[in-house]
């Protein structure tokens, strides 16, 4: 018996950014809620809101180091710091409507698919995005053999484009994202990529997002399988991890 299962791991990133500002006496303060604690809080030499009859404005004078250091998604380290150019996101919600997908028992030159949704909103000016990669391949749980990623119809799809994908005799796991703010390259239901293979170390790849504010943004992710008529029995697992950052 050949049976597939796919754990589900998600993760909301968030960027804590603050500045520190020291003039003469050093001065601190604790800002806190159930779910964080910052230490030493922003000291400026000027913050607040104003309000006319026709507007709303605040801001914050003399932060220093202001600005965004290196670049999430494609390097070691991201760091933001100062505050009006990242105006706060009032909330952020990321949510997944199950978090095992059963693939069952696989048999050779047939599909079998199982399917969740992603349901995000955002209040971030620059909108969001979700990321998305595997821990490794459908590997069996006591053993080496795996299933290896698909490459779809014609070999030529990866991690990072999809392609259509309906020959089951063209052995693989893969998957497909429909509905608001899907990646471009899912341009219908038949186009797959392979999930980028961490063990690899091959780097995440959004499958998700918009520039603009999101409100109750729903997609569909479909994952796919099909067996080499050769492959071993056993119970085959693996664990997706997505990654929704909002932007500020």
């Amino acid at each position: 018996m050949k049976k597939i299962s796919i754990k589900i791991v998600y993760t909301v990133l968030f960027v804590v950014c603050f500045t520190l500002f020291f003039a003469g006496e050093a001065l601190a303060d604790n800002m806190e809620s159930q779910s964080y604690k910052i230490q030493f809080g922003n000291f400026n030499m000027s913050a607040g809101k104003r309000t006319g009859d026709s507007y709303l404005l605040s801001d914050t004078m003399g932060g220093l180091a202001v600005g965004p250091y290196g670049q999430y998604g494609s390097s070691d380290y991201f760091i933001g710091s100062g505050f009006q150019y990242i105006y706060q996101i009032d909330y952020f919600v990321f949510n997944i409507s199950k978090l095992n997908i059963e693939l069952g028992e696989l048999f050779a030159g047939s599909f079998k698919t199982d399917s969740h949704t992603l349901n995000i909103t955002t209040n971030g000016a620059s909108g969001y995005s979700v990321y998305a990669f595997e821990n490794h391949p459908l590997k069996v749980v006591s053993g080496t053999e795996i299933i290896p990623d698909t490459t779809c119809d014609a070999s030529d799809c990866d991690e990072t484009v999809a392609a259509p994908w309906t020959n089951p005799n063209q052995a693989g796991f893969g998957f497909n994202v429909s509905g608001d703010d899907a990646a471009t390259d899912f341009f219908n239901s038949n186009y797959f990529r392979q999930f980028a293979n961490n063990e690899a170390s091959e780097s995440m790849q959004e499958i998700m997002g918009s520039t603009n504010v999101a409100l109750d943004r729903t997609a569909t992710v479909t994952y796919k399988a099909s067996m080499p008529g050769s492959q071993a029995a056993g119970n085959y697992q693996t664990s997706i991890v997505f990654v929704a950052v909002p932007g500020y």
